[in-house]
């Protein structure tokens, strides 16, 4: 590997899964130097998002969380593998590039990590109303990377202003406040991050004609709210409809219960009337799911390369579905899958951002990160022994 151009290595391991480059990072000092390189998480990302995704398992039992990576086709048949987090109970509340973003039930502390590499941050307290309902985003902008974390404070039953606030990973060493969200809304915690911009769906209040759902989106880039419209279908609970991204579009997904889901896709971004209803899919249950009492789908993951569209069932169940087949899906992974909570579907990233925390606390907390990626590289470096390489 020390023979070749510069770029032809890096033109080697932007294609290589993730497991592997971990592997790779592992074998010597000058290899990990090389899986390092600034410019690879974004080659890697690039051409990772022609493939099918990789996926993050997250499921619970009543002790702690579990994470499981699966990296694999269209068939789900690779091995699932456990991975380690800084925290034994968490809900994820985001992904983007392969970093989560969990909190507990109080949403203290928040912890962005890469759960591939074992790599993670504690972001700093909020001052504001740490006692109200908190919602939040975590994005990045796809032109500089830079990744963001939003969060909410908003009240459902009082007349007080939410309140929103943003801090920048590797630039903001405290939370920045934007402002009040617009309009007294509840939000939903299901988000899509599309066109540089979160999305999350809400429940507008407004005297006439009453309660209604819509879009708030959130630019990472300019850091202004916006509203979009929903498609004009019968919904009136925000229980019933999420949102996501598919094949690069602002996407809403209709629950219609024993009745299947309507999938409606914003062909160009932020035109209402470009809204179009592109899948409907009735309640097909695979034969392995027959045993089940309420078998109702309850998530529309992502669209595989092949045309599948990854379900995720009530009973934590996932199964294949492919529209341009009459004969309804017949398979599901090989997973754990019926213990699941949520599935987030992304390209894992490689390495977090440095912080710059303000604060004594988190300067300490900085220099313990550091130290423990010292540490875990020198076990790694006594298991490998030492670099043969000038």
């Amino acid at each position: 590997m020390e023979n070749l151009p510069h770029e032809v290595a890096l033109d080697i391991l932007s294609r290589l899964p993730v497991s592997s480059l971990v592997q790779f990072k592992c074998v010597c000092k000058s290899w990990r130097v090389l899986a390092e390189e600034k410019r690879l998480p974004s080659i890697h990302h690039a051409r990772a998002t022609s493939r099918n995704p990789c996926l993050i398992l997250n499921s619970a039992c009543q002790i702690k969380n579990k994470l499981q990576f699966i990296c694999s086709g269209d068939g789900f048949n690779q091995k699932v593998r456990s991975l380690d987090t800084p925290m034994s109970e968490y809900q994820v509340v985001g992904s983007c590039n392969g970093l989560l973003c969990i909190t507990n039930s109080y949403y203290d502390p928040i912890v962005i990590c890469n759960p591939i590499i074992g790599d993670y941050i504690k972001l700093p307290k909020s001052t504001w109303f740490p006692m109200q309902e908190v919602a939040l985003g975590f994005g990045c902008l796809p032109t500089s990377m830079q990744y963001k974390v939003v969060r909410f404070v908003f009240y459902i039953k009082s007349q007080v202003e939410s309140h929103a606030e943003i801090l920048t990973l590797g630039t903001d060493h405290t939370w920045r406040s934007i402002g009040p969200v617009p309009g007294w809304l509840e939000l939903k915690p299901s988000q899509a991050l599309v066109n540089g911009a979160l999305h999350w769906v809400t429940l507008f209040f407004q005297y006439n004609p009453g309660p209604r759902l819509r879009v708030i989106s959130f630019d990472l880039a300019v850091e202004k709210f916006q509203w979009i419209e929903l498609p004009s279908f019968d919904c009136f609970f925000a229980s019933n409809c999420h949102l996501v991204a598919l094949e690069g579009c602002l996407s809403a997904v209709h629950l219609l219960g024993n009745k299947g889901i309507d999938i409606w896709v914003m062909k160009e971004y932020n035109v209402e009337e470009s809204w179009i209803k592109k899948y409907s899919i009735g309640m097909y249950v695979p034969a392995s799911l027959v045993e089940n009492t309420r078998p109702q789908i309850y998530e529309v993951v992502c669209i595989l390369n092949k045309g599948n569209i990854l379900l995720r069932y009530k009973n934590g169940a996932f199964v294949l579905y492919n529209p341009e087949n009459l004969e309804p899906p017949r398979q599901r992974p090989q997973t754990s899958a019926r213990t699941a909570q949520r599935l987030i579907a992304q390209v894992m990233g490689l390495k977090l951002p440095s912080t710059s925390f303000g604060s004594r606390e988190l300067k300490n907390q900085e220099e313990a990160r550091r130290n423990r990626i010292v540490e875990r590289q020198k076990l790694r470096d006594d298991a490998w022994g030492p670099d043969d390489v000038d």
